[in-house]
């Protein structure tokens, strides 16, 4: 196997770290999967994103027994990681070598996988929540996405905490029962909201752990309770008007593609909402299902990196090599 014609696509993120290798013509070579390389800042975040890179390449390219050690040369590499490239790219460039290697947001990773590599709008909605969008002039533009404390509607730890807040609000007779705060109690397994809140606090609990709950709330949401139902729309709503500051930013005109990701989008009431949303206030925006995995949309930014046309028949061969 010729080195100068393997590409290399990682997506980095809170729960795992997916590798994927590939010549020059689509054809994936390798999967690999590591854990989780977000944080790098922390104390053993450098350590832990160093063994999610080894362990994910390093699977990637030992599947087809390709005899490359880890720090051999990729014509280019492309690196989506949860966070950006902050405290990342030094140690990534320790360990990989690439004519080309860049390290960056996953929301551009995101997009590209959703679209093919065409320019558009992604909607990320899992524990946080984030738009991003490019325009055929290759101009960006974003919204959301600056964390749980100051943004993030729509998401998962906002659709968990805006329960909570109302179960609270329940416990102090300040609203109707509407069995939130049982919900709350029975999910966490507490005998009271403070047993939960206290130890949120004093970073005990987590925010994942608390994100987490978002799926059960959906499922009474699903069941017809009204308060909830009434939450996930708003949620839905946000997303929708963020979309529309980053198109108008973007001077999206005429029809574009909106692709929307992240683990609130395999709620049937989210993607009810939002499309419902998205129809009535963008009539031009086409809503769609991702076409790739994020870590194929890393390799798709790494193929652009190198001038590689995202050709449709180079997309096809992504398609069924990955299925095999």
């Amino acid at each position: 196997m010729d080195k100068s014609k393997i590409f290399l696509g990682v997506d980095g993120g809170q729960s795992h770290t997916e590798a994927v290798v590939a010549d020059e013509f689509g054809q994936i070579l390798g999967v690999g999967l590591g854990g989780a390389s977000n944080h790098a800042e922390v104390p053993g975040g450098r350590e832990r994103l160093r063994n999610a890179i080894i362990d994910s390449v390093g699977e990637a390219l030992a599947i087809n027994n390709l005899s490359l050690p880890i720090n051999n040369y990729f014509v280019s590499a492309h690196f989506g990681m949860t966070g950006g490239a902050d405290y990342k790219e030094e140690i990534i460039r320790e360990i990989i070598n690439a004519e080309i290697l860049k390290v960056g947001h996953d929301a551009p990773t995101a997009l590209a996988s959703g679209t093919g590599g065409k320019c558009g709008i992604v909607v990320i909605s899992g524990t946080g929540s984030a738009i991003y969008g490019e325009n055929e002039k290759g101009e960006k533009a974003r919204a959301g996405g600056l964390g749980y404390l100051f943004s993030d509607e729509g998401s998962g730890f906002w659709l968990a905490t805006q329960t909570i807040r109302l179960a609270i609000k329940e416990q102090d007779g300040v609203i109707e029962n509407a069995g939130l705060e049982r919900l709350v109690l029975d999910y966490f397994k507490v005998e009271k909201i403070r047993d939960l809140t206290t130890p949120f606090y004093n970073g005990k609990v987590s925010r994942d752990e608390i994100a987490s709950f978002a799926r059960t709330v959906h499922d009474e949401a699903v069941k017809g309770n009204e308060v909830l139902i009434e939450q996930i729309k708003f949620g839905a709503n946000r997303l929708v008007e963020n979309i529309a500051s980053v198109a108008n930013r973007l001077q999206f005109v005429e029809k574009f593609e909106v692709v929307g990701v992240g683990g609130m989008f395999q709620g049937s009431l989210m993607q009810r909402f939002f499309a419902e949303s998205l129809a009535e206030k963008m009539p031009e925006a086409n809503f769609i299902k991702p076409r790739f995995k994020p870590a194929i949309g890393a390799l798709l930014l790494a193929y652009r990196s190198a001038k590689i046309e995202l050709s449709e028949q180079l997309l096809s061969n992504l398609e069924n090599s990955r299925n095999k």
